[in-house]
């Protein structure tokens, strides 16, 4: 899962809300990641992958601290430690009531069987940073012009928001430094946060995690074609 839109995101939601529960056949699996590993396990959903013939076995975890975890190393694009990946894979097996894999029988006829530890692959996604994101696309268009509008400043030309991120653009490049230092700038910040917590159902959003950028439209005009696809891609 990586966006709010996704159906493994909105049912882990439930799951974190109280009103679903993770599937019975992975309730054993989801404790013994969590005990083992000492992260907390939302959700677990598995998938047959067509095109390299494995099964997916997708570990929805609450943090992205927790991801990392079950990363080789510091860095978000590391790889995963396939010895936790095997680890978690022998554990589904002996769990039972597997997802089976396409195979050739007799005479070519096409059967079904029980995949092996390396005919699994084990991923991880992190709900909370999804969550955040959510919680910023939640707040309505017209409280966040608002916000800027009611201070009446001239150089301010608007505020645009993606994914977990919200930018204040000015004019001209010249006036970014003269805002960001201003006290209306941290009054900006401040009355934004307190709109991210209306919607924050989970808590996830921290005052000292947050922060506005600052840039302009003379920026967005000249170097990214007036067009926010190219700004955020």
């Amino acid at each position: 899962m990586v966006a709010p839109s996704d159906i493994e995101y909105k049912k882990t939601k439930l799951i974190k809300q109280g009103k679903k529960r993770i599937a019975e056949k992975f309730e054993n699996l989801a404790k013994w990641i969590s005990d083992k590993y000492e992260v907390n396990v939302l959700d677990i959903q598995e998938e047959f992958m067509k095109h390299n013939g494995k099964v997916e076995i997708a570990v929805h975890l609450e943090t992205h601290q927790e991801v990392m975890e079950f990363k080789n190393g510091n860095d978000r694009w590391s790889d995963f430690d396939i010895t936790k990946q095997n680890e978690i894979a022998e554990k589904y097996i002996q769990n039972g009531k597997l997802l089976k894999i396409p195979a050739s029988g007799i005479w070519g006829k096409l059967v079904k069987r029980n995949p092996e530890v390396n005919e699994i692959f084990v991923s991880y996604s992190a709900f909370e940073p999804i969550a955040r994101d959510e919680v910023n696309e939640l707040i309505p268009d017209s409280k966040i012009e608002k916000l800027y509008k009611d201070l009446k400043l001239p150089e301010i030309w608007t505020i645009s928001r993606s994914q977990g991120s919200a930018t204040l653009f000015v004019f001209k490049d010249e006036q970014k430094d003269k805002i960001k230092n201003s006290t209306e700038f941290k009054l900006i910040e401040e009355k934004y946060f307190d709109l991210l917590k209306e919607y924050d159902e989970f808590n996830y959003w921290k005052r000292k995690n947050f922060g506005i950028e600052i840039d302009s439209k003379q920026n967005f005009d000249d170097n990214y074609k007036s067009n926010w696809y190219y700004y955020y891609k």
